[in-house]
């Protein structure tokens, strides 16, 4: 999980980000904390390609162009999904959230005793949305949107969506499995998602970016089913 924690004062930044190391411990996942210290830095960093599931802000910096409410105007602007937490000082700013889909509200008084079950929902909640698999001892999350679809060579699986791909060890049945209704098995080697599917012939599926996929004999009366049902 990529967590960015900005705030522009260092105690409670650095004190985030201990809490949130201790809690993966105790819990077992894998996490990577990035600290900012204003709305600016962290919108200058996107800008250049950094991106994350969870972004804890500060509700209120200490110039008024950095604070996090317009920080997180900005990352919606660019297109970023993560979560959004603010994390605040003062309870008059948790009803900002709205209009940036704020995922909660963290009052930093009661951050030991909140914090825990805040990363627990994040979880929960980031769980329904990535794909996750491990690569090369590191685990990777991928938002389930962003794949155009899977392709299974012996033991290994491709991974592709319309910016990279990857390859890793895995099965397409249990894949299958996790993934659910949104994918359509088209092939006993490939995995397509409903959502970029561009076109279909009866014999090949085209997705999003061009890539053509064909369709077996065997999974040929499931996906013309499950396309002129609009299943997704």
């Amino acid at each position: 999980m990529r967590v960015i924690i900005c705030d522009d004062e260092l105690h409670y930044r650095q004190l985030l980000h201990e809490k949130i190391l201790q809690d993966s411990f105790v819990h077992d996942y894998e996490v990577e904390v990035t600290e900012y210290g204003s709305g600016a830095q962290l919108v200058e960093a996107v800008e250049k390609g950094v991106s994350a599931d969870v972004f804890f802000l500060d509700v209120q910096m200490e110039q008024g162009t950095d604070d996090g409410i317009r920080a997180a105007r900005e990352l919606r602007k660019r297109g970023e999904h993560g979560l959004i937490v603010y994390v605040t000082g003062f309870i008059d700013y948790m009803q900002t959230g709205y209009e940036v889909r704020a995922f909660r509200y963290l009052l930093k008084s009661q951050m030991t005793d909140q914090l825990s079950q805040v990363l627990y929902d994040i979880r929960q909640e980031l769980s329904g949305q990535v794909f996750m698999f491990r690569l090369g001892g590191e685990q990777m999350l991928v938002d389930k949107r962003q794949i155009m679809y899977f392709e299974s060579d012996k033991r290994m699986l491709r991974l592709v969506t319309m910016e990279t791909e990857y390859r890793f060890y895995g099965n397409l049945d249990q894949t299958e499995q996790e993934l659910g209704e949104t994918f359509l098995r088209c092939h006993k080697s490939y995995l397509v998602n409903m959502e970029g599917i561009r076109s279909y012939s009866g014999t090949e599926i085209e997705v999003q970016g061009g890539a053509v996929i064909p369709v077996s004999r065997s999974y040929a009366k499931e996906v013309k089913r499950r396309l002129m049902l609009g299943c997704r």
